[in-house]
């Protein structure tokens, strides 16, 4: 395993000498929230109406949208505009009716999942 992955990862690395084994880590180590549908403020078993009511109440107040090159130069923290940004993806995904089949099909999976996307990522077979 990387330097960089086993430093971020702390679950990865061996037990110090002496101590006791570490616990397994549970599912879903880095959570996936807020999901699109929390960003809006929706149930997950919301109607394409009550997205675009809710829509229409959020829009108004955000920010207007970046160029591709403000975007880019955003820093990392959650800003507004990084909060308006994922707004705006979540309205675009939630919308569009093959978009969000395919994101419940993900969310209800990675829910499922006995192990988080992180471990399947760094996992050597």
């Amino acid at each position: 395993m990387s330097t960089i992955a086993s430093s971020l990862l702390p679950w990865r690395r061996g037990p110090a000498a002496g101590a006791p084994a570490a616990p397994a880590v549970p599912t879903g180590v880095l959570p996936i929230e807020p999901t699109h549908y929390q960003r809006l403020g929706l149930p997950e078993d919301c109607t394409l109406t009550e997205l675009q009511i809710a829509w229409m109440r959020i829009e108004p107040t955000l920010p207007p949208p970046l160029t591709p090159i403000q975007r880019r130069d955003l820093p990392a923290e959650r800003t507004e505009q990084r909060r308006a940004e994922d707004r705006r993806l979540a309205h675009a995904v939630l919308g569009d009716p093959a978009r969000r089949a395919v994101y419940d099909a993900w969310l209800a999976r990675e829910r499922a999942a006995p192990t988080s996307w992180v471990k399947r990522l760094l996992r050597r077979d």
